[in-house]
């Protein structure tokens, strides 16, 4: 089962900034509930270095100064190379992530390279049935080019990614069978 809701929220221009300054920032909210333990859910997203065997459109991925910060939470600094032929898109997203293993939590922000911010946060909770995944996503981009293309797709997007750390944990699952 999946809610989306997409807001397009547009802040007002600075003072003194170019007419032709945009300052759009989108938002973007759902929850999916899947058959697999929360904790096992959490595991598979956290795992960026795997991003390419799996998720559509991610070429490539990196993850480094990887730190344990205690009480079951961990940091690293990780890239991700997203390539979209259709639209000769081509892009390294990098992002500071905190993995809290205990609150069952992911947050990714940047403000680096193509983004002049993003900050993603995953929620997993016990559901009935397996948990419940709650994706949250506020991104501006340094473009106005980019922030459109990306707006225009981001819901097909989300599901996509979402259904991908779905079968991924499908997989593994019979892995470990």
């Amino acid at each position: 089962m999946i809610l989306p809701a997409c807001v397009l929220r547009v802040k007002p221009r600075r003072p003194g900034a170019p007419s032709d300054q945009f300052d759009f920032v989108t938002i973007f909210h759902t929850t999916r509930r899947i058959a697999f333990a929360p904790e096992h859910v959490l595991a598979i997203v956290a795992d960026v270095a795997s991003y390419p065997a799996f998720l559509p459109l991610c070429s490539g991925a990196r993850v480094w100064d990887e730190n344990d910060l205690g009480n079951g939470r961990r940091s690293f600094r990780a890239s991700l190379d997203i390539e979209y032929p259709k639209l000769r898109l081509k892009e390294t997203f990098v992002s500071d992530v905190v993995v809290d293993a205990k609150r069952l939590t992911i947050r990714a922000t940047s403000n680096e390279g193509p983004v002049k911010h993003i900050d993603t946060r995953w929620l997993f909770s016990q559901a009935r049935g397996g948990c419940d995944i709650d994706f949250h996503l506020d991104y501006q981009m340094s473009s106005r080019w980019l922030q459109l293309a990306m707006g225009a797709g981001v819901d097909i997007a989300v599901r996509k990614i979402m259904t991908a750390f779905e079968e991924r944990a499908h997989v593994l699952e019979q892995d470990e069978v």
